[in-house]
């Protein structure tokens, strides 16, 4: 059914438990409020201004129009503190109770029926599950897209390093709209200061030690939030209350996660559909695309997928106008549990679970002559497990020259582009260590979660290991796809911090997110490892004491074991039949 006639009414006021109100615009059929006209009612509620998003800010969103003329009330808020509507922002906390009590005042509204959804991307798809999670009686189903699971692993920080050139710049961009919000105060001063952080040089901008004299963003009075990320390093009670991942069980509706295998939030996206599927409340769906968070187009970085590789051309808004249909209107619409891009293959999967059923388990043990160091060395990637070699890996590496990020899951467009790069300069460096398969003699599909196991001893009580999956083409153009990182004070877990003795060998857990790839005939898979990833994390001080607070750098040498008691292998999923 298509609607003739869409009325948009501007700034409805929406009232809060505790007095305040949020404002948002309204989007439905002209006649919704007639006797026996009522319609279904859809709910986006974003920090971005609701002037712009109404629009559809991503190209697997659809625009509230087009949901109204589909038959839905669409309403576009405002979050708290944030444009139009009253109140202080504070990132994440406010969002469960306010999304409930937006939900379940549009219920109530003469124009909807009583059902609602809601829906949206990015710190909107958060909105959306800290909604969800308050279980409203009005809702019937929830869209998150391209968002996290967690907002301390995953979203702030990431195995336990901050993620700076995300936060920082995010952040900043928040701070610095909070001046065009003329009924809001800000502190005068700090406006000129700013505006330089925001418009200047963003590598300047997160090169600020330590991080909490950040320019602009750490003035006072312009952004708590800031200080507040920085203070807690570990996953206390201030990220454990909005921990989704903490439980599952809380998430009664059917959902559609939709997320991208270069999403810097993709690991989130695959985390709630496993997460909640597995609690069984609930039908869950999944969308996963060969996309980063603002590119949904067919082309990215080194890789081209085909023509189906554009969300545009994948059906991804048709898939929520049937998802919204069957949920809200009854209609018997049916999806699959999950449908995913295998790049390199380029083409559409489905399947009933992630991973999907008939893929396997599979090792890559990391083996040396000693010489593992860079492109040329002699690292490689073997499939069965070797003898212990005394002959261990070792590099030296500081935060003064780090390692510079190069595409990935990255979000920091002022500083680099995110998705599949090419790597031949970041592996000429001697900090970087390579690990490289053989050429394969017939195609090797991967589809799951990666993680890399590597034993480790350190002469410093902290450091970080990074990983990078790479694809190296038969050229051999060495073509990332996706990374991960881990704190070695984290290795039992968020909650506490637990320093290393120098020489002590410890295992790390490198949680690389999933992935979809065919590695074809003539490619080589590689691991590259090292200890940092600069500025997607914040380079590790090596001196055991808060990284966020730290104005020195120490250098530090670590040591990679391999075979025998320390089996350092990359693990991942690989699909058989």
């Amino acid at each position: 059914m298509t609607v003739e006639q869409v009325l948009v009414e501007k700034n409805i006021e929406i009232p809060m438990r505790d007095g305040i109100v949020l404002r948002a615009d309204l989007y439905r059929p002209a006649d919704a409020d007639q006797p026996g006209r009522a319609v279904p009612g859809v709910v986006t509620r974003t920090p971005y201004d609701k002037e712009q998003s109404g629009a559809g800010v991503v190209a697997v969103m659809p625009s509230a129009l087009k949901l109204a003329e589909r038959g839905y009330a669409v309403v576009v808020c405002d979050t708290r503190g944030r444009y139009a509507s009253e109140g202080n922002f504070q990132p994440f906390h406010q969002e469960g109770p306010d999304g409930y009590d937006t939900l379940e005042w549009v219920a109530a509204q003469p124009w909807c029926d009583g059902n609602t959804a809601i829906y949206g991307p990015s710190y909107v798809g958060a909105t959306t599950l800290l909604a969800a999670r308050e279980r409203p009686p009005s809702l019937r189903c929830a869209i998150p897209i391209v968002t996290a699971d967690d907002y301390y692993d995953g979203w702030t920080y990431q195995g336990g390093a901050f993620q700076l050139g995300f936060i920082g710049l995010w952040g900043s961009g928040l701070a610095a709209t909070g001046y065009l919000q003329q009924q809001h105060s800000r502190p005068p001063e700090s406006a000129a200061e700013m505006t330089e952080a925001v418009m200047g040089d963003a590598f300047r901008l997160l090169g600020s030690r330590p991080l909490n004299s950040m320019s602009g963003i750490s003035a006072a009075g312009v952004a708590p939030y800031w200080h507040e990320w920085l203070e807690h390093e570990t996953r206390d009670e201030y990220w454990e209350s909005v921990r989704h991942s903490a439980d599952y069980s809380r998430f009664e509706v059917p959902m559609l996660h939709i997320g991208g295998w270069f999403d810097i939030f993709g690991i989130g996206t695959i985390r709630n559909f496993q997460g909640m599927a597995a609690a069984g409340k609930a039908t869950q769906h999944l969308i996963m695309g060969p996309w980063a968070h603002t590119n949904y187009d067919r082309w990215l970085g080194e890789l081209e997928f085909g023509p189906t590789g554009a969300a545009a051309a994948a059906n991804v808004i048709a898939d929520i106008n049937r998802f919204l249909d069957r949920h809200l209107k009854g209609r018997d619409h049916q999806l699959p549990s999950a449908r995913w891009f295998l790049m390199g293959a380029n083409e559409w999967r489905t399947d009933e679970s992630w991973p999907p059923a008939n893929a396997e388990e599979q090792a890559l043990y990391l083996a040396s002559d000693g010489g593992g160091t860079m492109h040329y060395g002699d690292g490689r990637l073997v499939d069965e497990r070797p003898a212990e070699d005394q002959r261990w890996d070792e590099y030296s590496c500081s935060g003064y020259k780090p390692v510079i990020s190069n595409g990935g899951s990255t979000l920091q467009p002022a500083i680099g582009l995110p998705g599949p790069r090419d790597q031949t300069r970041t592996e000429s460096r001697d900090d970087v260590l390579c690990y490289t398969s053989e050429a394969l003699a017939e195609p090797l599909d991967m589809a799951g979660p990666v993680e890399l196991d590597i034993w480790i001893s350190s002469d410093r009580p902290d450091t970080d290991i990074t990983a990078k999956l790479v694809d190296v083409h038969p050229d051999g153009k060495p073509v990332s796809l996706i990374d991960g990182i881990m704190r070695a004070r984290f290795r039992e877990g968020f909650e506490r911090e637990v320093l290393m003795s120098p020489g002590e060998v410890v295992r790390l857990t490198v949680d690389l997110a999933s992935i979809g790839h065919r590695f074809d005939v003539g490619h080589r898979i590689r691991l590259e490892v090292s200890s940092s990833n600069y500025p997607r994390f914040m380079a590790n001080s090596h001196d055991g004491g808060s990284v966020n607070s730290a104005t020195e750098m120490l250098t530090v040498v670590n040591r990679i074991r391999r075979g025998g008691e320390y089996p350092s292998a990359l693990r991942f999923y690989r699909l058989s039949g």
